[in-house]
């Protein structure tokens, strides 16, 4: 795709590209909004415009082409990082590059909990949880919880209290 013909959007695609953010890309293409709430508005808006999002994604697959950085040059770069380290018997980076490979197929995901310590301490019944659900998530939420609270429990036994290996380390 060749340049777009209005020059602030060429702008602005390119100082996205540049920068990541939306409103920074928007004042560097000449924009003048006139409040912080039209600056964010306007720049989000742009992002969704056809003729700009496929000339970001253009600029992306030119800046990949150019750098040769593609998912499979980073796992190889790791694989050969972690040899290095396991050769230097530096077994924590030698994880860390495990883990960063882990990350960028997908194999690990970062979670962050919601809420503050506490925040539901004040519900106390299964019912209560999910009422919350319902009014904070929906029916549908509240009806998918409902269902994984009804399954029975499996029965317990001796080998139950024995934790079983865990082969999912990195999920």
């Amino acid at each position: 795709m060749p340049a777009i013909a209005n020059i602030r959007r060429e702008r602005f695609a390119r100082h996205y590209i540049k920068t990541g953010i939306a409103a920074r890309a928007y004042l560097a293409a000449g924009f003048q909004p006139t409040t912080r709430r039209c600056l964010d508005v306007n720049a989000s808006r742009l992002l969704r415009h056809a003729e700009i999002k496929s000339r970001i994604a253009e600029l992306r697959r030119q800046m990949t082409y150019k750098t040769k950085i593609s998912l499979e040059s980073l796992l190889n770069d790791l694989a050969e990082d972690r040899q290095l380290a396991r050769s230097l018997g530096q077994a924590s980076a030698a994880i860390q590059a495990t883990q960063t490979a882990a990350k960028l197929v997908g194999l690990m995901v970062e979670r962050k909990e919601s809420g503050a310590p506490g925040d539901f301490a004040s519900l106390g019944t299964v019912d209560e949880i999910v009422a919350k659900v319902r009014s904070e998530l929906g029916e549908q939420a509240a009806l998918l919880l409902q269902g994984a609270l009804d399954k029975p429990e499996p029965e317990s036994d001796a080998q139950a209290d024995i934790p079983a290996p865990s082969s999912d380390v990195l999920n």
